[in-house]
């Protein structure tokens, strides 16, 4: 009997501390009819690559945890085809990087990212007459359950952002901190009304709620490069999520906007921020260690890029 209680307390594997603390932002929301962007108007002219001058067609927003932590958690959006192709785009706060271990030549990064300020959603997107959830009330999908006269259930699947992975595996998602998009070809449906459902797959440990931008760009018949081709890396198409669009003030301790600018420019000016910030509340790098090589080129030395 001893040897049991001595089991029971000496271990928790409760797991109550990654479990996320509900606070103000919404655990469901809808976020209302996007407008598409014509990727002409966002690459050229006024406005070019801001995300803050096309609030119709570009939105930042947040999602937080439920106080019962069986709900799916996320947020909805609609659009309506344009006749063409659509790019979709979605970035939750706020970077991820991996810190190479190579013994020479491969240590771009000085310091590990911290994933206590990452989260991520991951993006579905069908007809709205298919989703099965209820905007601003309950998170759902695009699957439907097809009963043949022999009483044999089969799967039907209705969702239309297609992501290839590795080896062109389908049905896959980005991961931590990183961008997803996808492209829908409308050319049938003109008019007719789509919903995006963006569900919550992990919420940042530091404070249970997830900001992240969601953007709708008509492509006519090109595809999302075309949003992405005057940015040097996705990561970089919508920023400051985190600061919802705005600008981080270091008064307010949101170093992680500013870390999201230092990666846009490269490994070298991540390093320079993260030492300049170690030791600031809500940091976002753990401490360098002594396995940090920087290679031959100079944007991995830590001293700019």
């Amino acid at each position: 009997m001893s040897l049991l209680f001595l089991t029971l307390v000496g271990c928790d594997h409760t797991g109550f501390a990654f479990r996320p603390n509900p606070s103000d932002a919404p655990a469901v929301s809808d976020l209302g009819e996007l407008m598409p962007l014509d990727v002409d108007k966002w690459n050229s002219g006024q406005g070019a690559l801001d995300p803050m001058a096309w609030p119709e067609s570009i939105m930042y927003a947040e999602v937080g945890a439920s106080a019962n932590p069986g709900t799916k958690t996320g947020a909805t959006a609609h659009f309506k085809g344009t006749g063409g192709t659509v790019c979709l785009v979605i970035d939750p706060e706020s970077v991820f990087w991996a810190r190479s271990m190579a013994s020479s030549g491969g240590g771009r990064y000085k310091y590990d990212d911290n994933y206590g300020d990452d989260g991520d959603l991951d993006m579905d997107v069908g007809l709205t007459a298919f989703y099965t959830g209820s905007p601003g009330v309950e998170m759902g999908d695009f699957k439907a359950v097809y009963t043949d006269d022999a009483g044999a259930d089969h799967s039907l699947e209705f969702n239309e952002c297609v992501m290839a992975g590795y080896g062109g595996a389908t049905d896959v998602h980005a991961g931590r901190s990183s961008p997803e998009r996808c492209a829908l070809d409308t050319t049938q449906t003109a008019g007719v009304e789509y919903t995006i459902a963006l569900t919550s797959f992990s919420l940042p440990l530091n404070d249970s709620r997830l900001a992240y931008a969601v953007g709708v760009f008509d492509v006519g018949d090109g595809n999302c490069d075309d949003v992405f081709k005057n940015v040097d890396a996705e990561e970089c198409l919508f920023t400051n999520e985190a600061g919802l669009g705005v600008a981080g003030d270091e008064a307010q301790d949101q170093y992680w906007t500013g870390i999201e600018a230092a990666f846009c420019q490269g490994p070298g000016k991540v390093n320079d921020y993260c030492e300049a910030h170690l030791d600031a509340p809500n940091a976002p790098c753990n401490e360098p260690t002594v396995t940090y090589d920087p290679g031959n080129s100079n944007e991995d030395t830590g001293s700019g890029s």
